[in-house]
């Protein structure tokens, strides 16, 4: 094959790639988040490159399945889907958020290896059961957290973290009326800028397939591996 071709043939599939990630995060922006908001809790001020800003704290959990509650008594419509505790979070405009993510769930390869990076946090690491880390194994990742801003809004945040598969032993832990190991626990710091309303959503492909190579069903649901920061 010609480098010609090669090139040709990558840009398609990026042009592709960038399609459905557009009609996904259509959708997004179309649905209204069905859960309660969790409002990012304060921590004071923090001060970066000599501006003093709101440092404020999220706290969400991603899991193999729904049966922690989130989605209703047994697991609501579809308990055997993967999720997270809250498509709803809320954050100070301006503002360094501070974010954990305990990851209860296994996983696998990435699509796009470039996604086992940590890109857009503050200094470019995430913690993972505290240790500092740049990149993950993108053959180990459960999930990843990857926040943008909606197509058209003129907002540029880009944030994307994954979060390592879970391959604990330990005694599991009981959620709702899930089981599950004890949590993979990971913590980052992202800037926030202008109000308005951001996307997020998870670019492991942990769906079925229907639509594309793993991104049907829990993945192009609003809800579930899907939601909103909306930046106040």
């Amino acid at each position: 094959m010609t480098k010609a071709k090669s090139f040709w043939i990558s840009g398609v599939s990026v042009f592709i790639g960038a399609a459905v990630l557009a009609l996904m995060a259509w959708g997004f922006a179309s649905a209204t988040p069905h859960q309660k908001p969790l409002v990012a809790k304060s921590l004071g001020t923090v001060t970066i490159n000599g501006k003093t800003m709101p440092h404020v704290a999220i706290r969400i959990s991603s899991f193999p399945d729904s049966l922690e509650g989130v989605h209703g008594a047994n697991g609501g419509p579809h308990p055997d889907w993967v999720t997270y505790s809250n498509d709803n979070l809320v954050a100070p405009a301006n503002s360094e958020v501070t974010m954990t993510i305990d990851q209860y769930d296994g996983g696998g390869a990435l699509n796009n290896s470039y996604l086992g990076e940590v890109l857009g946090t503050v200094g470019g690491t995430a913690v993972v059961n505290g240790k500092t880390v740049s990149e993950v194994d993108p053959n180990a990742v459960g999930h990843t957290f990857t926040l943008r801003g909606l197509p058209g809004s003129g907002k540029t945040i880009f944030l994307s973290v994954p979060l390592p598969e879970n391959f604990s032993t330990k005694t599991p832990v009981t959620i709702g009326q899930g089981s599950y190991p004890r949590p993979v626990i990971v913590k980052f710091s992202f800037l926030t800028g202008s109000k308005g309303v951001y996307e997020w959503n998870c670019e492991f492909p942990c769906g079925e397939t229907r639509i594309g190579k793993g991104f049907g069903e829990a993945m192009n649901t609003f809800g579930y591996m899907s939601g909103t920061l909306t930046v106040k």
